[in-house]
């Protein structure tokens, strides 16, 4: 892959596209810059005053996570939304124009672009470049298993991490069978 391939994972207070965010991870898992990785524990106040939401629901399932997962909540390097943002766009700007894949075509990169939009910073990658994992793996996640879970479960760069191997792994085994996309067909 020549275009650097980013795989996101948020943590977040809510489970819509105006979701507040907790954490922001994100790792390099192909391309030129391969292996960087990106984390920002976010304080929930700040992304509550920028209008971004928070749900009840959530915040009982968060109750029921490990204590090592809740503590982002309590973590002393916690950034405002504006900043984690600001940081997440210097992390991803100098990328070669990054596709950016997410857990859900309606969670990790819709929740990003809103509160991008919500606090007025432009999204560091071009819309076009968004990707889904969880339709990648829902299409093909048979042929593959992603190993085993390194790290904190609802970390949010742990969990980019074990994305990120599992669609290398279904990568991988898709390349196996030769299996061509239609644009390499058409050619």
């Amino acid at each position: 892959m020549r275009n650097d391939h980013i795989m996101v994972d948020l943590e977040t207070a809510d489970n819509v596209p105006t979701a507040a965010v907790v954490a922001i991870g994100a790792v390099v898992f192909a391309g030129p810059n391969r292996g960087v990785t990106f984390y920002a524990a976010v304080d929930l106040q700040s992304c509550l005053s920028a209008g971004l939401t928070m749900s009840a629901g959530t915040m009982d399932w968060w109750g029921r996570q490990s204590a090592e997962a809740r503590a982002v909540f309590d973590d002393p390097q916690r950034l405002g939304i504006l900043e984690a943002l600001q940081a997440l766009h210097r992390f991803v700007s100098p990328l070669s124009e990054p596709k950016v894949w997410g857990n859900g075509a309606s969670f990790d990169n819709a929740i990003l672009s809103n509160a991008y939009r919500a606090c007025g910073v432009p999204l560091p990658w071009k819309f076009w470049n968004d990707r889904c994992f969880r339709t990648f793996k829902g299409e093909h996640g048979h042929i593959a298993r992603p190993g085993e879970f390194k790290g904190v479960k609802h970390d949010a760069v742990d969990d980019a991490r074990q994305q990120a191997r599992y669609l290398q792994a279904i990568y991988t085994e898709l390349q196996k069978y030769n299996i061509k996309s239609y644009k390499d067909r058409q050619s």
